[in-house]
Formats: structure tokens, sequence, C-alpha cells
């Protein structure tokens, strides 16, 4: 059992007693969840108001009563302030279970993470951050499942205090990625909330026992001899940090070998289509996967000619690398084979090139192209 001095300071008692009234407020307010839809269309404008009154009420009773308490225990009027902490650690603990463990079984139980079935008819470019992470993490629902045991696991270990703190290792890393997400993806407000909250309540926990990872994670005493000691130690030293230089060093020739193009880089409509000196009629692209209407540079991503105007489909469209010459505007392209195994090459000349627009005519096979094309983004 933890032990406290005769007086703690008053930040600690004002963190427990807020952390504990944001939980007991929170869990009494969960019955608002569960109210039908005909509720929150009659109520619903007044539901914004709900997270600022529960987070005031939590911020102002929990500064109350931690100034009444620290005035009292340093007045002599409480002699051992033990009890009150194990109480509101207690109400951290359970509550931080109970809700942890409700976001991992609305994973398992697919309440989490679904996305609608309208949606999926979106444009990708049209989802917002919420949709995309909903969508990406609900993709693997044996993700989802993990992630929910690991909330569910280290929720129960929160409830026994001689496992708080491996909970506690276990579900901060969880949290924190979840902040990192909501605040990134503009997740909504109240799950932003709740996230912090918990959060919050985890690293109380974890402060309290840092003496105990102090132990663990930086007085080890090694068990093994020194590699390297006195004048060898500069070394040892250089060692440490040659790792590092070298990833670092490795990208750099990474990105030199594979040059991330930026000219071209965008997405461009083909305003006119010339082939063989012929006019291609811009709608017989249903029938023709050679009457462009898209094409995508995309750097060392590749490059993709679309006939489809609407939309992108990999299966229709003609897809490879390139090599672009800013210098001489000449650009080679190697389109992928559909059975993969060796390219056929475009050799092109770019003119007229501006910001907006630009002209490109080249030979692929037997056959000549000339195209127009207009930047969208």
């Amino acid at each position: 059992m933890r032990s406290y001095p005769h007086q703690t300071s008053w930040f600690l008692k004002f963190c427990e007693c807020v952390l504990a009234a944001v939980g007991i407020l929170s869990v009494l307010a969960m019955p608002l969840e569960m109210m039908p839809t005909s509720f929150w269309v009659k109520y619903g404008q007044y539901a914004q108001y709900i997270l600022p009154v529960l987070g005031g009420l939590a911020l102002l009773s929990g500064v109350g009563y931690s100034i009444v308490w620290h005035r009292r225990e340093r007045a002599g009027l409480i002699v051992d302030s033990g009890l009150r902490h194990a109480w509101l650690q207690a109400i951290i603990r359970y509550w931080l279970a109970f809700e942890i463990s409700t976001y991992g079984f609305a994973k398992i139980l697919k309440s989490q993470f679904s996305t609608p079935n309208y949606r999926l008819d979106m444009a990708l470019s049209d989802l917002n951050g919420f949709q995309l992470t909903w969508y990406y993490y609900g993709y693997s629902y044996t993700l989802a499942v993990i992630i929910a045991l690991f909330q569910i696991g280290g929720s129960c270990l929160l409830l026994f205090r001689r496992t708080t703190l491996l909970g506690v290792m276990i579900l901060l890393p969880v949290m924190v990625n979840i902040v990192f997400i909501n605040v990134f993806y503009n997740i909504a407000v109240g799950a932003f909330f709740n996230s912090v909250m918990f959060t919050l309540g985890l690293l109380l926990f974890l402060f309290l026992d840092v003496d105990k990872l102090k132990r663990a994670f930086w007085d080890l005493i090694e068990r093994l001899p020194p590699i390297a000691s006195g004048r060898g130690q500069w070394l040892k030293n250089g060692a440490r940090v040659l790792p590092i230089i070298l990833a670092f060093a490795t990208m750099q020739v990474l990105l030199k070998a594979h040059p991330n193009e930026k000219v071209l880089a965008g997405t461009w409509k083909v305003e006119s289509l010339m082939r063989n000196g012929q006019a291609v009629p811009m709608n017989s692209w249903q029938t023709d996967t050679t009457a462009w209407n898209r094409v995508y540079f995309a750097g060392w991503q590749g490059v993709a000619f679309s006939p489809n105007p609407y939309r992108y489909k990999p299966t229709e469209s003609w897809r490879g690398e390139y090599e672009f010459d800013s210098t001489t505007n000449k650009l080679k392209i190697f389109f992928e084979r559909k059975e993969g195994q060796s390219y056929d090459t475009m050799q092109a000349t770019v003119a007229n090139r501006t910001a907006k627009a630009m002209t490109l005519q080249g030979q692929l096979h037997r056959d000549t192209y000339a195209m127009k094309l207009t930047r969208l983004r």
C-alpha cells in the first residue's frame, strides 16, 4: 500500500479531486447517450452545453474541495490524508477501467470503426479526417479486436492496486496515440476531451510511482562488464551515434536515387487528345483505355493515365513510372504491362509548360500522341 507523508501538496489534491469529479460526472451523464433519437431531435440543440457544464462543475468542485482539504490539513484538523487519497484514487481507477473498457467492447461489438455504405461511394479526397480514420481502422476487424483487448486487459489491471502501474504502462501508449489521432484528424470534441482526461488520469498514477520507474529504468545495475572504458570510451560514444547517422544517410541516398519530382506533380485534365494526327473523341473512354481523360503525375510514386474522367480505376488505367528532365523538357514514361513482366516506354516532349497548362507529345509503340493538359490540382 502506498504511504503518504503527514502533509501532501495542494497540486496532488487538486489533480485527484478534479479527475475524480470528472469521472463521477461522466458516469452520471452516460444515460444521455442511451436516449432515443426522438429525444435528441427535440433537445439536441442543448447537447453543445453538456461538455462545458460537466467540465466546469468538475473544475469548480475539484478546486473547492482541494483548497478546503489542504487548509484543514495544514491547520492540523486532518491528521492523515491517506484514506482520502485512497478513496479518490480508487474512484479514478474504477472510472478509467469502466470508460476505457467500454471503448474496447465497442470495437469488439462493431459499434466503433463502422463505416456506412453510402460513405464507401464517396471520393477519397472528399473524406475528412474522422471518416478516413474510421474507415482505416475498420478495414481490419482483427486489428480492432487487438486494440480492444489491450484496452480491456489494461482496464482490468487498474482494478487492483498491486497491478495499477502495469495497467498504466499498457494503456498509456494506446491513449497517447488516440489523443494524437483525435487532435490531428479532427475527431469529435467529446472524444478528444475523453481521451485527454483518460491520459491525464493514467499519467497521475505514473507519476505517483515515479520512484519505482526510476529504480527499474534508470538505476538498473548492469550485469555485463563494460565493453570499453578509459581511452576506449570515446569510441564507444561514437558508436552510439553511428546507427542514427547511417539511418539518415541511407534515407538521403534513397531520396537521391528516387527523386520526388515536383514540377509535373499533380492532377491534369486532358483537354484534347490526338492519336496519329486524328482527334480522339473524349466520350470514347468507355471502350478505349487509351482515350485518356486524366493524367496523374505523383513523383516517386509514379504516373497514371486514366480514361475515366470521373474517378481513377486501376484496372482500366495505364500505370507506371516516369523520369522528367526540366532543363530539356524530355519525359520518359515506363508503363507497366498487365502481366507485370516488363515495361512499355513512351518517349515524350513537354512544351508550352506553365504552372497551369502544358502540351505533351510522344510515341508509344507505333502510335504518336499529342495532348493538351490543364492542371486541376
